[in-house]
């Protein structure tokens, strides 16, 4: 039985890549899997367009949902948690590589000198509180684990917001505007407007080099 709404959800993707690839296309059984894992994941329609738009920035060849799977993800991370969550199984995860990403992130969080309304101390103080954890439990509470993490980059994206120039902070609306103008139309307001709120705070993050380090997958 198809689950509510899965089915337009599915469509407007299909659509959509159709129109960034030029030929028609039918997502595979593994693609579609992944665009359910999104619907009930409660990721925005919207969220997932622009994804898959910033996936085929100086990109060739993209054949496949999968492919754009990184930059999808990525933006829904950049904002409200949803309130449901599909998440990756326990087995699934790398404490390494959980440790390696609090690891850059602090480092160039350090390295940086926001402006005097900007603070990166709580996250620095919440990534070293995981660190120390992970250090030192053989089995970590992963839940707990997942709700740091998603609080340090909250706070991350608060700060980096924080400390842009007014400038800074126009350039990079005009460009979150140029990015669902594609969409107008398509959704309502209220889906473009939170689309470029994540779309601001992934382009800043990404020129400041300030990696992700929540879990979503």
């Amino acid at each position: 039985m198809t689950e509510p709404g899965v089915e337009a959800y599915v469509d407007a993707i299909e659509e959509h890549l159709r129109a960034r690839r030029g030929v028609d296309h039918i997502l595979t059984p593994r693609d579609f899997g992944l665009a359910r894992h999104w619907h009930r994941a409660g990721v925005p329609l919207a969220t997932v367009l622009v994804g898959i738009d910033l996936a085929f920035e100086g990109a060739q060849g993209v054949t496949s949902l999968a492919y754009c799977r990184h930059r999808v993800e990525e933006l829904a991370s950049y904002g409200p948690r949803p309130e449901r969550r599909v998440v990756a199984p326990v087995e699934s995860i790398s404490t390494a590589e959980v440790e390696a990403a609090l690891g850059a992130l602090s480092e160039r969080l350090i390295a940086l000198r926001p402006g005097p309304g900007a603070c990166f101390e709580p996250p620095l103080r919440k990534i070293e509180e995981v660190r120390s954890l992970l250090a030192v439990a053989s089995r970590p509470n992963w839940d707990y684990v997942r709700d740091k993490l998603g609080d340090i980059d909250e706070e991350v994206a608060g700060a980096v917001l924080r400390s842009l120039s007014v400038e800074e902070r126009a350039a990079y609306e005009a460009e979150a505007r140029r990015a669902v103008e594609r969409h107008r139309g398509r959704m309502d307001k209220g889906a473009l407007a939170d689309a470029m709120s994540r779309f601001i705070v992934h382009r800043a993050r990404e020129n400041l080099r300030l990696p992700r380090v929540c879990l979503v997958s």
